[in-house]
């Protein structure tokens, strides 16, 4: 089965200075990949509220992150197609128009809501619910939408 590509991006406030501190996203075999991303030296915006959410604090950034322009290579490199569906199309446009500025470049990827692909929306929550998945961290958001998409064309 060859599944559409699926990304989600975890910010390190809900503010719109917000800049992105994790990525997840899906290759065509239903496998997800994701990574930390290491902050640019501009980006100082920080809710610490949200570390207990996802998990990441500033040091493990720094120490574990990978740059910009390693996070856009390796994303780009994945993805057979420019086109990526979200949960969240607007965050996940601010938050990886931040990464794409981190490398001097406009953003090179088409972003979709994965919503209006879904027939049924109640399955989400199910979904959510069997695999007892976050709503929070980026690669649980990635994996549910794989599985939504999975039930309904699959």
């Amino acid at each position: 089965m060859q599944y559409p590509h699926f990304l989600a991006v975890d910010g390190s406030s809900w503010e719109e200075q917000a800049h992105p501190i994790a990525i997840a996203w899906s290759l065509a075999d239903g496998s997800i990949k994701t990574t930390m991303i290491q902050p640019e030296d501009d980006w100082d915006d920080w809710d610490f509220a949200l570390e207990d959410l996802h998990g990441i604090n500033q040091d493990t950034l720094y120490q574990r992150g990978e740059t910009c322009y390693s996070v856009l290579r390796e994303l780009e490199h994945d993805l057979e197609q420019p086109r990526v569906a979200t949960d969240d199309r607007e965050r996940c446009e601010l938050l990886l128009e931040k990464l794409y500025e981190g490398c001097g470049r406009d953003v090179s990827l088409e972003i979709d809501d994965y919503l209006d692909d879904v027939q049924d929306t109640s399955r989400i929550e199910e979904v959510r619910d069997q695999l007892q998945l976050s709503q929070q961290m980026c690669e649980d958001r990635v994996r549910l939408m794989l599985e939504v998409w999975a039930r309904e064309n699959g």
